[in-house]
């Protein structure tokens, strides 16, 4: 990657950041208000419940990454939304950085309920199977083959009822019915976090060197510190800690992250490789011309900032730099009148191409 990112300007607070800051606030503002009043459960209607949960509904998916739990939960997660989503934004666009945020978003939420899947997934067909067929011998097999452990003393002192006084099985049933929906409505999953690690890795893939630092006192590249925190994501996940947190979300923002990165970056290449490819000479003629006529008329409307640091070059760098590029392109235009397009190198090429975007 080159050491220097053009860009539009670069803003402390742009639009996709600011605009995610404000509706994260506001809804957090309203959940606690309607906790406090008792009016309406916005975890129960926004949060993203497992899909075969009866409170799923499809929006949640989209709604889950505008609530959060507690303060502190919200706290970490715009500030880390404004320390990454800024800088991502700012070399991206607000349009690509808001496509990517949401797609690392939905995609958080699916890996974690594919781990969820194969944990509760054994459990439910054992109670579906007793709900649609209900019988003694259905609930003790029920009870003998269950892996939940939330369930396990409820079904074992139900089996001794049961086995007591089997007119209680249609009471059973309800009951067990019952259970299973409440379970599955348990389990609810709020917060932009699976979001903010994809801008994380996205922060990494843009800006590998610049540094980050931890516990704001121990510096480390971007780079290491998303290696660091996606190895602990993964131990957590694996082991798992107990502590309520969906490590397999952040992981899946990352996934879905770097292969959303990687899509764009082959989608480019592919462009820049077809447009060579088709550039006749009745075509080139008219890019450079064009050209040529836009060299003489630009002006210094945008800023460069620099990967390293992620905030504007000075007047004085800008100038140098535009100098020097102005150098290579006039030599670059030298080379094509005296030997001709095709006789450029494929740097020199896809240097041309990036200049005349700008």
């Amino acid at each position: 990657m080159d050491d220097q990112i053009r860009m539009g300007g670069f803003n402390i607070l742009p639009p996709g950041v600011k605009n995610l800051l404000i509706i994260n606030i506001l809804v957090f503002l309203a959940t606690v208000i309607f906790r406090q009043t008792g009016l309406i459960d916005l975890d129960k209607w926004l949060g993203l419940h497992y899909v075969s949960a009866p409170d799923f509904y499809p929006w949640q998916f989209l709604t889950y990454m505008f609530m959060h739990a507690n303060f502190e939960h919200i706290f970490f997660n715009m500030f880390a939304l404004w320390m990454f989503g800024s800088a991502v934004e700012n070399a991206w666009g607000t349009k690509r950085f808001l496509i990517y945020f949401f797609v690392t978003g939905i995609g958080a939420s699916l890996c974690h309920y594919l781990v969820v899947f194969f944990q509760v997934h054994p459990t439910l067909v054992l109670l579906d199977q007793f709900i649609d067929n209900p019988s003694l011998e259905s609930y003790r097999y029920l009870v003998e083959h269950n892996t939940n452990a939330r369930f396990d003393e409820m079904l074992r002192n139900n089996l001794l009822v049961l086995q007591q006084d089997p007119s209680t099985l249609d009471e059973l049933t309800y009951v067990t019915a019952n259970a299973r929906d409440t379970f599955l409505n348990s389990i609810n999953i709020v917060g932009a976090s699976g979001a903010v690690y994809g801008l994380l890795l996205a922060f990494g893939m843009l800006f590998p060197n610049s540094y980050i630092y931890l516990y704001f006192l121990l510096p480390i590249k971007a780079k290491w510190f998303v290696i660091l925190y996606g190895g602990i994501e993964l131990v957590s996940g694996i082991f798992g800690t107990a502590d309520g947190v969906a490590h397999f979300a952040h992981l899946g923002g990352m996934i879905f992250g770097i292969l959303l990165i990687l899509l764009w970056r082959h989608a480019e290449k592919k462009g820049r490789d077809d447009y060579y490819h088709d550039f006749s000479e009745e075509r080139q003629d008219n890019f450079f011309s064009r050209f040529k006529k836009e060299l003489t008329n630009r002006k210094k409307e945008k800023y460069y900032v620099s990967t390293e640091s992620g905030r504007p070059l000075s007047d004085e760098e800008y100038n140098a730099r535009r100098a020097e590029e102005q150098k290579r392109v006039d030599e670059i235009l030298d080379k094509i009148s005296a030997k001709g397009y095709d006789a450029l190198t494929k740097d020199e090429k896809e240097f041309l191409f990036r200049y005349s975007k700008k």
